[in-house]
């Protein structure tokens, strides 16, 4: 977790995320900034989700299913998701 952490940390430009986190306290962690970036810089935030390799799809399905007090978090969780699988992916073929 302390990876996706440091990526997003970069990725996000956050000023700090702790050492020790679990997913659901680095998704409250990032919350903020991913409610900025959809509220006030969607097209950056597009972007940014391209870099993450999240999909066009997951992103509408949460935009379009969830209550909109919860689609920053969902969105946080669902980045957190990817990166997640990416490192998973990373260590899988770079031990071969």
């Amino acid at each position: 977790m302390k990876t996706v952490a440091v990526d997003l940390k970069d990725l996000l430009q956050l000023p700090i995320v702790p050492d020790k986190i679990d997913r659901e306290g680095l998704a409250k962690a990032i919350e903020q900034v991913v409610a900025h970036l959809l509220n006030q810089e969607f097209e950056r935030f597009l972007q940014l989700c391209y870099r993450f390799d999240l999909g066009e799809g997951k992103v509408q399905e949460i935009l379009n299913t969830c209550p909109p007090e919860e689609i920053s978090f969902q969105m946080s969780l669902a980045i957190i998701d990817r990166q997640m699988l990416k490192i998973h992916f990373r260590k899988k073929y770079s031990e071969q």
